[in-house]
């Protein structure tokens, strides 16, 4: 199953909610959005691949939604 949308959904949720997040907190939310922990990593990973998950730098992983 692909938990893209959903994932989206977080991302949005967070970045609307708190511009920056810590990675535990994707993790927090993604699991409240019906998305296994097994799965969140994969998509931590493909967002960033695509540019739209950035990690604020000097921050450890600390993220923001790039908005293009």
């Amino acid at each position: 199953m692909d938990y893209s949308d959903k994932f989206i959904e977080v991302l949005h949720y967070l970045a609307t909610t708190y511009r920056k997040f810590p990675k535990f907190m994707i993790e927090i939310i993604a699991e409240n959005y019906g998305i296994p922990s097994y799965k969140i990593k994969e998509l931590i990973h493909k967002f960033r691949k695509e540019g739209v998950l950035v990690i604020v730098k000097n921050e450890g992983y600390t993220f923001i939604l790039e908005t293009k």
